[in-house]
Order: C-alpha cells, then structure tokens, then sequence
C-alpha cells in the first residue's frame, strides 16, 4: 500500500500548492458536464426524430465549418481577455441560445433541432478547453499527474448526477424543461471559474514567464517571444492558431493522434445511433435511454479517473497509457465481429466514451504542458476545438461518399475503426519522443 499513500501525500501536496484553485476548479468541471447532460440527450433526441441517424455525416460537416468559425473568433478573443472574462461570455452565449431554442422546442422545428444539435457540442468543447487550459498554465506536469484524473473526475460525477435525473424527470417533465438546469448550472460555473482564477491567479503568475518590468505573460501576450522556435509573435492572421499549429512538428503529432481518436469515436457513435433509432422510436423514451448510456458512461470513467489514472500515469508513464486506451478500443470493436449485437455496440462505445474522459484525456492534457503560451492558448484551441469537429467532419464526408455506392452498414464501419485504431497506436512512440525532447528542453531552461 506504500504506492497508495505517496500519491496521497502528493495529492495533498499538489492541492496545497495551488492556493486553493482546486475545489473551485473541480466545481467547474462538474457544473459544466452536469448541464451538458441534461442538454446533450434533449438535443440529440431531437435531432434523431427531426433528421434520422442517416444525416448525422453531413452535420458533422457543417459543425466542423461552424467550429473553424468559432475557434477563429475565439482567438481573435484570447489575446485580449482574462480568462474569467472570456470564459463568461462563452457561458452568456451557450445560455442565451439554449433559452432560445426552448421557445421553438415544442413546434420541433427541424431548422433549429439541427443549430442546437451543433451548439450543444461547440459550447461544451469551449468551456472544457477554456479549463483544461487555465489548468496546463497553472499545474506542472508532476502535479497534473496527480489532479488531472481528480479534475476529470468532477465531469463525470456532474454527469452522472445528471444522468439520472434526466432519465427520471424527462418523461414526468418533457424534455424541453430540461433545458433550465442546464442553463442554470452553467451561470453557476461562471461564479465558481471568478473563484477559481482569483485563488490561483499567484501560482499562474508564477508559472508564467516575466518581462523586464515584472508583467505577466498573460498581460503581454502580444509582445513576448514563444518557446519551441516559434517567432515573435506578430499581428493576428485568419488562420487564428493554425499557423501556430503549423510551425511545431510535436503539435502536428499531437494533432495527427488526436484525429485518429475522434475518427473513432465518430464511427463508434455512428454505428451506435444507427441501431439505436431502430430499436428505441419514442422521444420521450429515447432521451431517457441515452441518459442511460451516458450515466453508466460517466460511472466507468469515475472509476477509471479516481482509481485508474493516477497510478497509470505514475507508474506505466504516458507512453504505455496512450497505447492501452486505442487498444482497449480495439478489443471491443473486433468483439463485435463475431457477436454484431446491441450489447456489444454499448459496451465498446461506453468504453470510448469512458477511456476518453479518463486517462486519454489527462495523457493529453499532460502532453501541453511544456508548450509556450501562445501554443497553448492559440494552437491548443485549434487543436482541442477546431481539430476534433474537423476530424468528425471529414469521416462524415467519407462516410457520404461511401453511401453513393454501398450501404454503409454497422459490420462495415468496424473495418474502418479497427484500421484507424491500428494507425492510432502506431502514432503514439513517434510522439512521445518529442515529448520527451521538449519536456527535456523545458527541465534544461
């Protein structure tokens, strides 16, 4: 048990360290997966009775176009806002929206079914990486080790809080009254997020390089030099972060990985819905079905952030733990070769969905870590906003393309996903070598 008390005492250690930015911060990751999954099954609900599991391709299309959109905006906003600021008007926006869309909920407008099916998924991305950023800026990577599961952790109890009491309240309420909690819990998350940044504004002070005259980097972005062998940074392009991502091999990596990842689990998700819409035809029901899925969804990643994570990261090290999260994947899909049953399907997308949450997404939290500001405000953002909607919008035209001239079936989408899994993996040594060159430069000074 010695192994269990030294990550206590670092735990400990790493809480204390931060100037109490901790609890306030977990809050926020609970609020925020707490009203996406009261949001999340009422939007997608509706879009399966509006538009069929068919159109879900071509919405990923548009989100991915609407997500360049945003994540251009949003750079256009990092340069010049505080975090809290910023990470208020992205609440203020996905809460005026979600109001809106209950007013046309009851006429089921098949027009906004479809503007809220890609909100819900933009607004969620953006306050999940406005917080996993403000983290990476303030933790080191030893202390990441240790918080990043716990941090996690607070997203899927908020998720399966929430879980379930949306598959309780949805048939006595209706699913559009849903939407108030949701909306509700985020305007909570802004005042827990002011908290957080005024508690651990001293330690991201102290982890950001000064100028001569003593000024933070956050408040001389626009002047200070960018680690990594970037250049000074001059005046903001169109292309936002990309040209960011574009000049650093390890983001390109991480950026390839991560592409892998989301082509799974779109194809994963695909061919889940594709049975789903079959087997469950009633709204009301099906929200409560995804619900479901959802909180046994959160229940394994609690599990695997509070219990798994840490001493995974610890003691196998990033690279192993990367390899085990698309090979894990891989066993559930090759599972549904010889037993194609519904069963199947939800366990392998619960484990995507799960492993995703938990220790794939601390790994590649850890993996920003030695990235220069501008990397990690603008290039991250592309990457973790930007990337991953266009990732799901490029399987969704292929996914298209091979429904001109074959049925695109269940059994067919596994081939896919076992070839992207093995592509996946192969990725993951060729990044940890950089990986491990930039940690060693950072270490070096």
């Amino acid at each position: 048990m010695n192994w269990v008390t030294r990550l206590y005492q670092e735990f400990v250690a790493a809480t204390r360290e931060n100037k109490g930015a901790f609890l306030p911060l977990f809050g926020c990751f609970f609020l925020v997966l707490f009203s996406y999954s009261f949001i999340r099954p009422v939007c997608e609900s509706l879009f399966l009775s509006s538009w069929g599991a068919a159109k879900m391709p071509h919405v990923w299309i548009i989100s991915a176009a609407a997500t360049a959109a945003v994540v251009w905006v949003y750079n256009k906003f990092v340069g010049v806002s505080r975090p809290s600021g910023l990470y208020a008007f992205s609440n203020a926006v996905a809460v005026a929206f979600f109001l809106v869309f209950y007013f046309y909920f009851s006429a089921k407008n098949r027009g906004f079914s479809l503007a809220a099916f890609i909100v819900k998924d933009i607004y969620v991305v953006i306050l999940i990486e406005q917080l996993w950023t403000f983290c990476d800026a303030s933790f080191s990577e030893k202390r990441a080790k240790t918080l990043y599961g716990f941090l996690a952790g607070g997203c899927s109890i908020g998720g399966i809080v929430a879980s379930v009491m949306t598959a309780k309240l949805a048939p006595i309420l209706g699913s559009n009254n849903l939407l108030f909690i949701g909306c509700g819990s985020l305007l909570l998350g802004v005042l827990l997020f002011n908290y957080a940044n005024a508690k651990g504004s001293q330690v991201l002070h102290r982890a950001q390089p000064k100028d001569a005259a003593g000024i933070g980097i956050e408040e001389n972005a626009k002047e200070r030099d960018t680690e990594g062998g970037l250049e000074e940074k001059s005046e903001p392009t169109i292309w936002g972060g990309v040209d960011v991502v574009l000049k650093s091999r390890y983001l390109i990596l991480i950026c390839i990985m991560l592409m892998m990842s989301q082509f799974v689990t779109a194809l994963i998700g695909l061919q889940f819905n594709q049975v789903l819409e079959v087997q469950v035809s009633e709204l009301d029901l099906r929200t409560a079905y995804l619900a479901n899925f959802y909180g046994m969804t959160n229940i394994v990643s609690l599990f695997l952030q509070f219990v798994v994570s840490a001493p995974m990261l610890h003691f196998l090290g990033l690279l192993v733990s990367l390899i085990l999260v698309p090979a894990l994947m891989g066993a559930g899909s090759l599972a549904f070769f010889f037993a194609p049953t519904m069963a199947i399907l939800f366990g392998t997308r619960v484990a995507n969905k799960s492993l995703t949450y938990s220790v794939f997404r601390s790994a590649k939290e850890i993996l920003y870590i030695p990235l220069s500001y501008i990397e990690k405000y603008k290039g991250k953002a592309v990457i973790d906003m930007f990337i991953y909607r266009f990732a799901k919008g490029g399987i969704g035209a292929i996914i298209i393309g091979l429904g001109t001239i074959m049925t695109v079936t269940a059994i067919r989408i596994n081939y896919m996903v076992i070839g992207l899994i093995l592509l996946w993996i192969l990725i993951v040594p060729v990044l940890i070598r950089e990986y491990n060159k930039r940690e060693s430069a950072r270490s070096q000074g």
